[in-house]
């Protein structure tokens, strides 16, 4: 999967039999939802094999309040058709279902990983998405482990906690949460910047140039420093 944080830490969690739902989504009415163009619903089709809404996390289902931001938080099993699922598609879900979603995502190799972003839903309903993190890869059922779930006074605490179990650096003190996806942007950012500078820097061959371009991938390198520290 393109264009993604990946991160070692949990991702998969034990969810009570309370928040069960189990149930199938057709693809169509997704991809009718979002809009979807024909690339993107050929994506679906060549890709998907089925979409099933997992769990259901809200104060109804779970002991804890709910938050206005933040009403309730839904599991989705994504099963692919091979290994690969592009960006797109979650996208796409993301923007069709109006509450925030995590995926648990298997291959027909039985490799399972989990992935979300962090989505905010403003208040005439317009949907921004973050970029998407992942759990580890796990390598079949026998190694996957699940953990409990955090401990969360609402529904938006869990999720924030959930979220957070994907990222690949810690919340620093005194940082919200907010902040630690702008963060996060721009190390992603300041990562691609750095590579193109290095391969700038292995692509010049005057001397005084690449000690101009040296002293901007310092620069970057001390800013990544700062940020990731």
């Amino acid at each position: 999967m393109d264009g993604l944080y990946t991160n070692s830490k949990k991702g998969f969690f034990k969810y009570p039999d309370s928040t069960r739902v189990h149930r199938n989504l057709p693809k169509t009415k997704l991809y009718e939802q979002a809009n979807a163009d024909s690339k993107l619903k050929e994506m679906f089709v060549t890709q998907v094999e089925q979409i099933i809404w997992a769990q259901k996390l809200s104060a109804q289902t779970l002991n804890i309040e709910a938050h206005k931001d933040v009403t309730e938080i839904q599991v989705f099993e994504i099963k692919l058709k091979g290994e690969q699922l592009n960006t797109e598609v979650l996208q796409a879900i993301d923007k069709a279902i109006p509450h925030p979603i995590i995926f648990e995502v298997k291959t027909t190799t039985k490799k399972q990983y989990v992935t979300a972003c962090y989505k905010a839903i403003g208040v005439n309903g317009g949907v921004s998405l973050s970029e998407y993190y992942q759990s580890e890869l796990s390598l079949g059922e026998e190694n996957l482990a699940r953990f409990e779930l955090p401990v969360a006074l609402n529904t938006k605490g869990l999720y924030e906690q959930l979220l957070a179990s994907l990222f690949p650096y810690d919340l620093r003190e005194n940082e919200s949460f907010t902040e630690l996806i702008h963060r996060l942007d721009e190390i992603k950012s300041l990562a691609k910047k750095q590579q193109q500078v290095n391969k700038k820097l292995s692509n010049e061959k005057q001397f005084k140039n690449k000690v101009i371009i040296n002293a901007e991938l310092k620069q970057i390198k001390q800013q990544l420093k700062q940020l990731t520290a």
